[in-house]
């Protein structure tokens, strides 16, 4: 395949804000970002093979309304800002060389692991008429239309008719450890979990918003899973409007146990 010559982007590996987990999002799933989104930054860029073995990446940059012309000067002066028509972009410059037959990318990793020295060369994916670079990027020889596109699809999962009669907020009552009762204490203005009937949700904790990305019931057995920062399971059950939620082992001493309230 003759890398040489422009491409533009077809899908960028990101970071899903509701689950805070990697997935493929397509150029035009991009461009409908937030604006204050980092990633948005990457919708419509191209890339640039040339012959010394130098990948530019160009970005298409939002300028904020209330920004200086003296601040936008500085920027171009920079070398790393630049004006084409009405738009200015960043270039983001990588190497790229031939190895064996196989095309590789300097991904800028560096360091080592257990001693060894990282190798920050990484082969370029054929994926069809495509090319995948560093696992992050799908792009496409402009003007060519991708025969496949990387894109992650969103699950959708089936919930019963008792998770969707026990979604609604609940409101803190008291904590408490399991082997110390008198340990009791009542935390209802700082907790509370908003659950939807789609299996997600948010947990308010100490001015703390945590999303909730699964929670279930069957039977009364309940599950619940917070992720900020990592992920932490709660399993416990739902009887009436009460529901009760251990971060551990139930029967283990220092478990700490929540006892909510439907609102």
């Amino acid at each position: 395949m003759d890398i040489l010559g422009m491409w533009e982007l077809v899908s960028m590996a990101g970071l899903d804000t509701e689950t805070f987990e990697t997935k493929w999002m397509t150029n035009e799933e991009l461009g409908r970002l937030p604006d204050d989104d980092y990633q948005k930054m990457m919708h419509g860029s191209t890339f640039t093979f040339d012959e010394g073995g130098k990948l530019n990446v160009f970005c298409k940059l939002n300028v904020p309304a209330d920004t200086t012309q003296e601040e936008i000067d500085e920027a171009l002066n920079s070398g790393e800002v630049f004006k084409e028509g009405d738009d200015y972009f960043t270039v983001r410059p990588m190497a790229w060389k031939e190895e064996g037959g196989v095309i590789k990318v300097d991904s800028g990793e560096r360091g080592e692991v257990f001693g060894e020295a990282i190798d920050p060369w990484k082969e370029v994916k054929v994926l069809g008429n495509t090319l995948i670079i560093n696992d992050q990027y799908q792009i496409v020889k402009i003007g060519e239309t991708p025969t496949e596109v990387k894109k992650t699809v969103k699950e959708v999962r089936e919930v019963s008719e008792e998770l969707k009669a026990a979604a609604g907020t609940y409101e803190l009552v008291y904590s408490k450890f399991v082997g110390d009762p008198d340990t009791a204490k009542n935390d209802k203005d700082a907790f509370k979990l908003v659950l939807n009937d789609d299996g997600t949700g948010m947990s308010y904790r100490d001015d703390l918003e945590i999303k909730v990305p699964f929670w279930n019931v069957e039977g009364g057995a309940f599950e619940l899973t917070e992720k900020f920062f990592g992920e932490i399971g709660y399993t416990g059950t739902l009887s009436g409007s009460e529901l009760k939620l251990y971060n551990g082992d139930p029967e283990a001493e220092i478990t700490c146990c929540y006892v909510f309230k439907k609102a």
